[in-house]
């Protein structure tokens, strides 16, 4: 990825000649020198860009700049650590160090002027055979996403793109087969070949309203190629139960799992999807987990193979048809043309683009990615004749997504390069996916916008071109989490190894490549020590062992100390035994996430981490952390485990701004309160609040005005706040808040009115305790989601005006004795959804006379 890199290496090697003249000494000659060289190589690498592919020298000549360019890379950032490290070390350690920084400068120069000449190289290569390194003229990239100000729209555009094109006559069939038929349990599945829908008709069906409404129980489980059963089963419980806490079940064994699903299921009319099977012993290991009760219960599958169908239910399965042209086009059309009509110079080879597709619904969606907003003719030809050539010589569809990617803005590539780092059919969180592109350096620094609104405009661009996949969203309709198609995935890993990129690991015995990234799929800690060698120059280890009993030791922390130029290190569920020294060693990293149960001490070792943005441990038992916190100035992202008091900040905290975007979970002692009321949050955009029985300690709420960009407030106490909330004014509380969580807090019209007047509010969710609902007259003017979960409710009144825009109620597990406020819900004009899980007392009533009052604009679901 030698472009990356390059972009990377100008802003490391212009922020390196900031520094003091006593840093760089006698290598700022060579460095300047090499600064000239990159600027030199990035200009060639935009106006080369589409033309590689073309030309097999300079495909040959790009590697040799992208090792180069490694090679670089490693020589500056192993520098830029040394010289920060004696920087910031005592008048004694500099004296006594002096030396060995002398020849380190020296070392630095004299690699710096190998790397000039190795660059030297590459450009006699390009003048020998013939190639121009002309790089005039203006390299600005068209295709860079939008503003921030466009999420709305692209949202808006995902949100029609919901609906699937076609095949009515497949999903009645299944319907039908689905909701009639025999009262024992029966099966019904989908099979067909990667990329033509199986998926995408199977989450149409499960999520109809005569489906919702018929089965009182439903789950979802992806299976894959290499499943584990425990996974498989527990991934059942977990959606036909979500009301188990996820923390609990995932200390059961398999056979727990097994007995706790088939307890639940003999009581319920249930259906269950195992979506993307591939082995056939697979459901022979998990089948006797479904009892038949006679109660119309069903099973759907999805596979590319038959005989995975035929040992699950023979003769009950749906060979997939490809699309009919005019499904095809009209799935084309949607994602082009956004609704508008085809100009008539584009609608010949759109048609052709359609048709050369042979009804595979993804090479559709594809195609539709790389042409939307396009209206260049030249570039339909283009395109078109590619298409042609490829399906003339019968490829495979891999080659059709590789259009894709190579159409993907230059920075946007590895981006989606990075999804190779997940196995196959992993949901990933859209903002940890985020926090990690910044960590590893893929974004590029803008002095109007943060990395992280740049990096979700990238993940936005990824789904419009319909190369990632929008699994779950948020109630403010970003994406909550996301996955990758099976064949896009492979792409990915392909070009990824391909680049040296990343690497996915499944397997303990040593590595023979040397790759940038390391995704480590089999036994971490055997991995790590097999393989400590590697590790030096590797800039990110992530985690997918899920059934390794291994511990993390101090073994393990010195073999992953020789990574010292390591960006991100996420064990993941592996358990971190201890964190001990050798930590403090890993200078460059900027994102860590641990999982230590064990730890109750904040390891000493990470505070001396300068460049650390994300520090996850929602894992630990902390209970306090060190003032030296104060000095991590780059951390934006603090997960802790909800009880963690902070000490009263260190007098140089108080001249400075800390950068933390993130804190969740803390308890809200005075050090937290003071760091409020000096401004210290001042940039803080999500704070979470817990575990404090003391009503001082929650005094720091008069102060919240203060985080003028706070969007995201969540507030859980094990006392009753609302005596304090009783006593502040909503002046107290930023005009920015645009989500409110309160779990344990009791709500009252003191407390409905406080909140009712935030100007900016969009979501209010209140969890486990008793409330009176009262909306008065232009409160809540831009409220859009009121979501409750075991509450009980004792009255309701929602007057005329208030939450005018409100569009959708959420009731999970509560109890009402009232009723609900049937003709102001009827009148709001944006009303559109109303979900209630399991209601107890009056509301499952009052839902029942509301359903027709609200039919023609809203969608009333009741789950029992």
């Amino acid at each position: 990825m030698a472009d990356t890199i390059i972009q990377y290496l100008v802003q490391t090697v212009a922020q390196l000649l900031q520094q003091e003249i006593t840093l760089i000494l006698g290598a700022k000659d060579d460095i300047n020198d090499l600064a000239f060289q990159l600027d030199v190589i990035n200009a060639f690498l935009r106006d080369s860009e589409g033309k590689r592919d073309e030309n097999h020298v300079v495909t040959q000549l790009i590697r040799q700049i992208r090792d180069v360019a490694q090679e670089a890379e490693d020589v500056i950032e192993d520098f830029m650590l040394a010289a920060e490290k004696q920087r910031k070390s005592s008048v004694v350690a500099k004296v006594f160090n002096s030396g060995n920084h002398v020849a380190m400068l020296h070392a630095v120069a004299e690699k710096t002027k190998e790397i000039n000449k190795n660059i030297a190289n590459i450009y006699s290569n390009f003048q020998q055979y013939g190639i121009s390194m002309n790089v005039g003229g203006e390299s600005g990239d068209p295709a860079h996403p939008g503003p921030k100000s466009s999420k709305a729209v692209q949202r808006r555009r995902r949100d029609v793109e919901k609906d699937m094109v076609g095949r009515k006559d497949e999903v009645d069939k299944i319907t039908t087969k689905l909701i009639t038929g025999r009262p024992e349990l029966d099966f019904v599945s989908i099979v067909g070949m990667g990329g033509l829908g199986k998926t995408t008709i199977a989450r149409k069906i499960y999520n109809d309203a005569a489906i919702r409404n018929h089965f009182t129980c439903r789950g979802w489980v992806f299976v894959s190629e290499e499943y584990d059963t425990r996974q498989v089963v527990l991934g059942i419980v977990k959606t036909v139960m979500p009301e188990r806490a996820p923390e609990a079940l995932e200390q059961k064994s398999e056979e727990e799992l097994r007995d706790m699903l088939y307890d639940h299921l003999q009581f319920e009319r249930y259906l269950v999807v195992l979506d993307d099977i591939w082995n056939p012993e697979m459901w022979d290991e998990i089948s006797q987990c479904f009892p038949d009760g006679d109660k119309h219960s069903r099973i759907m599958i999805t596979s590319r193979y038959k005989k995975v169908a035929d040992r699950v239910c023979p003769d009950s399965d749906l060979s997939l048809r490809p699309l009919r042209f005019e499904e095809g086009w009209e799935l084309f059309s949607r994602k082009v043309f956004r609704g508008r009509p085809c100009h008539p110079n584009l609608q010949q080879l759109g048609e052709e683009i359609v048709s050369e597709c042979k009804g595979l619904p993804l090479s559709v969606v594809v195609m539709a990615g790389i042409l939307a907003g396009e209206k260049s003719v030249d570039k339909w030809q283009r395109t078109r004749e590619n298409v042609n050539s490829i399906l003339a010589e019968d490829k495979t569809s891999t080659e059709i997504l590789a259009l894709s990617y190579h159409d993907l803005p230059r920075e946007v590539k590895p981006c989606f390069l990075y999804f190779a780092a997940f196995p196959e059919d992993f949901e990933v969180p859209a903002r940890q996916l985020i926090r990690l592109w910044v960590g590893e350096g893929l974004i590029q620094k803008s002095r109007e916008r943060t990395m992280e609104d740049i990096a979700e405009d990238y993940l936005e661009n990824l789904i419009d071109r319909s190369l990632v996949q929008a699994e779950k969203f948020r109630m403010d309709g970003g994406v909550k989490t996301c996955r990758i198609h099976d064949m896009l995935r492979e792409l990915c890993m392909t070009e990824a190894a391909k680049e040296n990129f990343l690497d996915s690991q499944r397997e303990v015995n040593p590595s023979t490549s040397n790759p940038r990234r390391l995704s480590i799929q089999c036994n971490v800690p055997n991995f790590i020590l097999r393989n400590s060698s590697t590790l030096k120059y590797v800039r990110s280890i992530q985690s997918f062992d899920r059934g390794n009993t291994s511990k993390v030791t101090k073994m393990h922390w010195k073999a992953v100390s020789e990574g010292k130029l390591l960006r991100v290190l996420d064990f993941g569920s592996i358990m971190v035994e201890e964190v001990t020294d050798e930590a403090e060693d890993l200078l460059n990293l900027r994102y860590l996430k641990i999982n230590a149960p064990s730890l109750r001490q904040f390891p000493t070792s990470l505070v001396s981490l300068w460049h650390l943005q994300t520090l996850d441990m929602r894992s630990t038992k902390l209970t306090n952390v060190p003032k030296e916190i104060y000095e991590m100035q780059s951390l934006q992202h603090l997960f802790l485990s909800g009880a963690v008091k902070f000490p009263e900040p260190s007098s140089k905290l108080l001249d400075s701004e800390w950068s933390l975007q993130t804190l969740s979970t803390v308890a809200p002692g005075q050090g937290t309160a003071t760091l409020v009321r000096m401004g210290a949050f001042a940039s803080m955009t999500r704070l979470g609040l817990s575990d404090s029985s003391s009503e001082a300690d929650w005094s720091l709420l008069a102060d919240l005005n203060k985080m003028q960009n706070l969007e995201s407030l969540k507030i859980a106490s094990q006392i009753n706040v609302s005596t304090i909330l009783r006593k502040m004014d909503s002046n107290w509380f930023p005009a920015s808040l645009i989500k409110v969580t309160l779990r344990r807090t009791r709500l009252n019209s003191k407390e409905f009115e406080i909140f009712g007047k935030l100007p900016n509010l969009r979501i209010l969710k209140i969890f486990n305790t008793w409330s009176n609902l009262m909306f008065q007259g232009d409160s809540f003017p831009k409220l859009q989601v009121l979501s409750m979960a075991s509450v009980t409710v004792q009255s309701w009144e929602l007057k005329e005006g208030a939450s005018p825009g409100l569009e959708r109620l959420i009731f999970d597990h509560c109890d009402f004795s009232c009723e609900l406020p049937y003709k102001a819900l009827a009148a709001l004009a944006f009303f559109k959804d109303i979900r209630a899980i399991r209601p107890y007392g009056s509301l499952k009533d009052s839902l029942e006379i509301l359903k027709p009052m609200v039919e023609n604009k809203c969608s009333v679901v009741i789950l029992p």
